[in-house]
């Protein structure tokens, strides 16, 4: 089986890196760099330049040393000897102009490093607040366009190598009367607690993203649903027994040969609504009518509406930050979806409703 790929940094990299950009603030870094690598080459070059004075200036001395040899002794012709300390005096200058020369070249090395080192910095700034931009304010987890596109993405990837997957709903109970019971910040409180139980109780490779209000996406690589539900109750009982009780129903979905996005976050808000319909049914409840079950075919299809139109939009507005091909391939998947989901809203509209949506093979 392939190694598993780590889909927070496939939700990264769906967006434009810094390098990639065309922000005037990448623009500056690609420049610290580009100006690094000219100091380099500078100093490679004054190197050379050094080099080239002390053979010069050897030679000079090996000039003057033959002709002091060519002397006779006790003969004094005081041109040869100006000579040769004209010729001493140049090698000796060459010699200090190397090294003035080599000091530069260490000196254009060193701002060189620095500049490095300040590009390096400005990246992982850069990297690090387009981080924090993805991430939902109030309870840490990924946004639902970057997470989105990272499911996609894992879509993908197991429709390459059949490595399993699962897709995960995750609700919390009861949240609108939270709020009015006891104010909307004790409803803030459940989903920042929920929020901080996923990121922690999760594996550091697992994604979770709020899709909406209350509703949460958690995507699991690797896991069977069975090893993923054993995995949630597990949270699920943390949550109820934690500092600030939060009660959460979720539903998952396993990845099969075929299925898309949608399908997928269809059938694990048809599992969560099943253990919904349990549960009431456990409490005495009865069953859902004709009218509610329309109505959760509705909310299936418009959450797979919202679940599109979020990924095309996050998609265009990072077009240029993506490979021509990848970029091409997930839009053509996600019009394919729009289209779908358009025409089974229609035949709802017209009385016709088709409350499962067709199981789409991936292009």
């Amino acid at each position: 089986m392939a190694a598993t790929e780590d889909p927070h940094q496939l939700a990264l990299s769906a967006l434009p890196h810094v390098e990639q950009g065309e922000t005037p603030g990448a623009l500056r870094l690609d420049e610290r760099d580009r100006e690094a690598e000219g100091r380099d080459h500078d100093a490679d070059e004054r190197d050379r330049e050094a080099e080239q004075r002390d053979r010069e200036a050897d030679e000079r001395d090996d000039e003057g040393d033959a002709a002091e040899r060519d002397v006779p002794d006790g003969v004094i012709d005081l041109r040869e000897r100006r000579r040769l300390t004209l010729l001493r005096h140049n090698a000796a200058a060459e010699r200090q102009q190397a090294a003035l020369d080599r000091a530069a070249a260490a000196a254009d090395r060193r701002q060189a490093n620095q500049d490095r080192q300040a590009a390096a910095r400005g990246r992982a700034d850069a990297e690090e607040e387009r981080e924090i931009l993805q991430r939902d304010e109030l309870t840490g987890v990924l946004q639902r366009g970057a997470g989105l596109i990272a499911l996609e993405r894992e879509v993908a990837r197991s429709s390459r190598s059949i490595d399993p997957f699962v897709v995960a709903f995750i609700d919390v109970d009861g949240l609108k009367r939270i709020n009015d019971e006891h104010g909307h910040g004790s409803g803030d409180e459940a989903l920042r607690t929920l929020g901080e139980t996923l990121r922690t109780g999760l594996r550091s490779y697992d994604l979770a993203l709020r899709f909406g209000g209350d509703e949460f996406v958690c995507i699991l690589p690797g896991f069977g649903a069975a090893e993923a539900s054993a995995r949630f109750r597990l949270l699920q009982g943390e949550l109820a027994s934690g500092q600030v009780p939060v009660s959460v129903t979720f539903g998952v979905a396993e990845w099969k040969p075929g299925d898309d996005v949608e399908s997928l976050l269809t059938r694990a808000d048809a599992a969560l609504y099943e253990v919904r319909r349990e549960t009431r049914s456990r409490e005495g409840s009865s069953d859902l009518q004709a009218d509610e079950t329309t109505a959760v075919a509705a909310h299936r299809l418009l959450n797979s509406s919202a679940v599109v139109s979020m990924a095309i939009t996050t998609l265009l507005a990072n077009w240029d930050g993506m490979q021509a091909g990848d970029r091409v391939h997930l839009l053509q998947r996600m019009l394919k979806h729009a289209g779908s989901i358009d025409d089974r809203l229609k035949a709802m509209t017209q009385g016709r409703p088709s409350f499962e949506a067709p199981c789409e093979t991936s292009g």
